[in-house]
């Protein structure tokens, strides 16, 4: 069927092949899957790779990009994990009376899948649902990635196109020894931040993080130290809950992030 395809169609046949599979997929199995040959499956993932739709891994194949997880982000209420992550969400908006954000890492990126405004703030603060920024940049990005295993973080920092902030490297010290991340205008201007890892009770990796976002004029640093003990409790109620829905298999969790486009997409 696969050798059939028009271009276009092989392209997304392809990606519909590998998001099939457990990840990451070497050149060979997702062939197989798809049905092409592998000189066709080959320049399908690499017009895929060029677009952010899929991330090639080395010499462990391909896995589902972080573009594609946007995307999926946008297309459906993905009612199971609202039902999940809103409660927590909308607690920690509303004490902190701020808007708060959940991101789940892709590859070298966090989308943020799902947003929270305070009860009587109806203004939103920071990035929209589906919004995909660096590991590098911001304080979603930063306090997952000061918490990724050393041989992952050097991959996002070797990532090409990946921005790499003066002093990153001693920011996500300090956010290993703080357990928190802040920001400033860094993504957003005007707009200042704080954020905490969601770690997979299994392993202890970060499968994301929730992040608390506002005007400068009212979250200046002092302020945001202050909603430490809020956001930590929020982590702490929603981490092993969010690690469940996420699935088994924890060691190949970070892999099987991008996967999680079935999982978001209505049932």
């Amino acid at each position: 069927m696969g050798e059939e395809l028009s271009g276009p169609a092989r392209v997304l046949h392809v990606l519909e092949a590998l998001a099939g599979l457990e990840q990451p997929a070497n050149l060979d199995v997702v062939a197989a899957e798809a049905g092409l040959g592998k000189s066709k499956t080959y320049r399908s993932l690499r017009v895929l790779q060029e677009e952010g739709y899929v991330d090639h891994v080395g010499r462990s194949g391909y896995r589902i990009g972080s573009r594609a997880v946007a995307l999926s982000s946008l297309i459906g209420p993905r009612p199971a994990l609202l039902r999940l992550a809103r409660p927590t969400m909308a607690r920690l908006a509303a004490e902190a009376a701020e808007t708060t954000h959940l991101h789940l890492r892709s590859g070298t990126h966090r989308v943020v899948i799902l947003s929270e405004d305070p009860p009587r703030n109806p203004e939103r603060q920071g990035g929209t649902v589906g919004e995909r920024s660096p590991l590098t940049s911001g304080c979603g990005g930063t306090s997952i990635l000061a918490f990724l295993p050393a041989e992952q973080a050097r991959e996002v920092l070797r990532s090409a196109g990946t921005p790499k902030p003066r002093g990153l490297r001693a920011r996500l010290s300090r956010v290993r020894d703080t357990g928190f991340a802040l920001s400033f205008s860094d993504n957003h201007p005007a707009l200042n931040g704080i954020a905490a890892p969601l770690f997979d009770p299994e392993d202890g990796s970060p499968i994301g993080s929730i992040s608390i976002a506002g005007h400068e004029s009212r979250l200046p640093e002092r302020v945001l130290l202050r909603l430490v003990d809020p956001l930590r409790a929020a982590c702490a109620d929603l981490a092993p809950r969010l690690a469940a829905f996420l699935g088994p298999n924890s060691s190949a969790r970070l892999a099987k992030l991008d996967v999680t486009v079935q999982n978001l997409l209505p049932g």
